[in-house]
């Protein structure tokens, strides 16, 4: 296990957050060049107005994404500490699955010691500078900044976002990823590397929900972060 934090230290990376769990669009992603995948459970995701139900519904669906995919496959579990239970977590594990990525205030405080699984803790916007330094005193591996209110979605990515993301990084100490919750663009990616964040999630914001345009916005994206890492 653990894929996804070697991943984050190795370089910044491109995680593909799907808009549905079908097969098909992850396959767009991985083809598209993707170097993680991530799906949901138990919730209604607001970017794409899309109802996930519980993961034994998919229960073939992370050996299918495994045989097409040997990166880190993650998941969104649930939207409340009430869904994640240590049965979902032990259907996630023997599923395959790298790591979870859940809001900490969504998170059972018992996630902090589960060694089995990775977890990517995210904040809001209304998380103070103080609770995400104390981010260092917990064995959480990765700090989503979902720090955009959701009337604010779609919109730039702006000098300020760029400030709010450096503080995350400067206070938690931990690899941080940023989420499309604006509608960042390759133009974006050197600014945000700037910042010293670890890895770029675009989902269906940025992506749309179709196959054809969730695989050319992924190979757009993977061509810009190649050249960034010193790889185009």
């Amino acid at each position: 296990m653990k894929k996804l934090v070697d991943l984050l230290q190795q370089k910044m990376a491109l995680i593909v957050s799907v808009p549905s769990n079908s097969l098909p669009l992850i396959q767009a992603a991985v083809e598209g060049g993707a170097d993680a995948i991530k799906i949901h459970f138990n919730i209604e995701h607001r970017a794409s107005g899309t109802m996930f139900g519980k993961p034994e519904q998919y229960a073939g669906l992370a050996e299918e994404i495994a045989r097409i995919f040997p990166g880190p496959i993650g998941c969104v579990p649930g939207d409340s500490s009430e869904k994640v239970t240590k049965e979902t977590i032990d259907r996630l594990v023997g599923y395959g699955f790298d790591f979870v990525s859940l809001y900490a205030h969504h998170a059972p405080a018992w996630i902090c010691t589960e060694r089995r699984i990775s977890t990517m803790a995210a904040v809001s916007g209304d998380y103070t500078e103080r609770e995400a330094a104390s981010f260092r005193t917990l064995p959480i591996d990765v700090l989503e900044a979902s720090i955009v209110p959701g009337t604010e979605y779609g919109t730039p990515l702006t000098v300020r976002d760029l400030l709010a993301y450096r503080v995350l990084v400067e206070a938690s100490g931990k690899p941080v990823v940023v989420p499309s919750q604006r509608r960042i663009t390759v133009d974006d990616l050197e600014a945000l590397q700037l910042t010293g964040v670890r890895g770029v999630m675009i989902g269906a914001i940025v992506t749309g929900t179709e196959a054809s345009s969730i695989y050319e916005t992924t190979k757009r994206f993977r061509r810009a972060m190649d050249a960034l890492n010193g790889n185009g």
